[in-house]
């Protein structure tokens, strides 16, 4: 669960003020302290510390007073999931209504609120970073930073109304795994095969596995074996081992989700390539369990046979 904030972002200025002090703030007469721990302003503990980030932000405020504070909330913002979903979905769009963006968070999740006012200390703090300009007495928004950012969000939503971004981010997500790349989907189809070749670099990756079920024609076409054949060839061509293993479906019952796994320790959970490429709304999500997803992908792979 994702919180927004109760009230105007300065009254958790004296904690972070105390915690840069002391060590720690009492935070119990708080409201907003799970928002402020959620976007990484004070660690996840009870003890009221400020993370790496909080400390930076309590130094430029009270000692080095050179309005840096607004680059680091910003950076810290920018990664905020509710804030993802704000830019996602309207980024571009002309005369953005306050119902336009209460629309966006209840449709992903992210608004758990009766009252309308975390939805307004949420905007000001938006628009005083700058991710966003806010116009409270006519309650009009721009978005002003573009989700075609240089990294990739932790979350991203993927939407029928978006199809062209849906592919791009895909691509972006499987453009930063490094020495490998590991994709478990049950389900996984040839379309694939594209989104990988345009981030396929052999100075950055040098093995695919694809792990699915044998689902016959509905994934495994002759049509989309000659289509793995081709791309097997193009890129071992380049020094990129290609290999796409099935597995009976008895073997892998215990798991759920779908998974892009990197070498370089990276790992996300994202909907099966039909979901993808059809927009059918859903996630992709980065996830820190990269040792356990990969002993279970490991473990599948023994027992999978080769196409």
């Amino acid at each position: 669960m994702k919180m927004l904030p109760f009230n105007n972002w300065k009254k958790i200025l004296v904690y972070i003020k105390k915690a840069g002090e002391d060590g720690c703030a009492d935070h119990s007469q708080s409201d907003d302290y799970q928002f402020w721990e959620d976007i990484g302003v004070f660690d996840h503990s009870a003890s009221g510390e400020l993370t790496v980030a909080g400390r930076a932000i309590f130094e430029a405020l009270y000692i080095r007073c050179d309005g840096e504070e607004v680059n680091i909330l910003r950076q810290l913002l920018l990664s905020f999931p509710p804030t993802i979903a704000v830019q996602q979905y309207l980024w571009g769009v002309s005369s953005i209504t306050v119902e336009q963006v209460l629309t966006v968070l209840k449709a992903t999740n992210f608004w758990f609120n009766d009252s309308n006012e975390p939805l307004t200390h949420f905007l000001d703090l938006l628009n005083y970073v700058g991710i966003v300009s806010y116009q409270k007495k006519i309650r009009k928004v721009k978005i002003l930073i573009s989700p075609d950012t240089p990294y990739v969000p932790k979350n991203i939503f993927i939407d029928p109304k978006r199809p062209f971004s849906n592919i791009i981010w895909i691509k972006r997500i499987l453009g930063e795994c490094e020495q490998n790349i590991y994709w478990l989907d049950k389900h996984f189809q040839k379309e694939a095969f594209e989104w990988l070749w345009a981030i396929s670099d052999a100075n950055k990756i040098n093995e695919i596995r694809i792990l699915s079920l044998d689902l016959g024609d509905a994934n495994l076409s002759t049509g989309a074996k000659k289509e793995y054949g081709r791309f097997k060839k193009e890129m071992g061509s380049k020094g990129i081992s290609v290999k796409w293993a099935t597995i009976n479906s008895r073997d892998i019952k215990d798991a759920h989700d779908r998974w892009i796994i990197g070498g370089n320790e990276y790992l996300r959970n994202v909907p099966n390539v039909n979901a993808i490429s059809s927009g059918q709304r859903s996630e992709m999500n980065y996830s820190e369990n990269y040792d356990k997803a990969l002993s279970a992908f490991i473990g599948y792979w023994k027992k999978a046979t080769e196409i």
